[in-house]
Formats: structure tokens, sequence, C-alpha cells
């Protein structure tokens, strides 16, 4: 049986870094005032912000980047618990 190499796309694992680094950083955003907001992670680095997820889409798609590839997550107060 011949060996196949298994390689994630380069967009899901940057997709990965980015979910990892928005949690890892959580409370720097919250310290720099993006509390109550949604935040879209590229690189690391905050490219767009807004208390409407549309509105956040809208400007990551205004800046050529496919909203599917890019981390977008709402900032909750510090010490706050989310249930599933």
């Amino acid at each position: 049986m011949e060996n196949q190499n298994c390689q994630i796309p380069k967009e899901i694992s940057e997709f990965e870094n980015d979910s990892k680094w928005f949690y890892d950083n959580n409370s720097i955003l919250i310290k720099k005032g993006f509390v109550g907001k949604f935040v879209a992670i590229k690189n690391k680095e905050v490219i767009a912000s807004g208390e409407d997820f549309n509105l956040v889409v809208k400007e990551v798609e205004q800046k050529g980047e496919n909203p599917s590839y890019i981390v977008i997550e709402y900032v909750y107060p510090e010490g706050t618990i989310i249930l599933f």
C-alpha cells in the first residue's frame, strides 16, 4: 500500500493558528477595548471589528478576504462563562 502524505491546506492551518491566537490572547483583546465586539483575525492580527457581525463580514470582504477562511469571534467581558 502506498504511503500518502496528508497535507492540511494552508488556509485551514492559518485558520487554526488564528483561532488559537484569539483564545490565547483574549485578555489582551479585552484590554484593547474589543469587549462586546466581533473581531476578525488574520495572521494573528485584528483586521476588522464591530458590534454587528454582518458588518464585520462585509469589512473583511472589502479587504479582499474570504470570510470563510477568517476567524471571526465575539469578545465577551472577562469572567464570562458560556454554557453550551
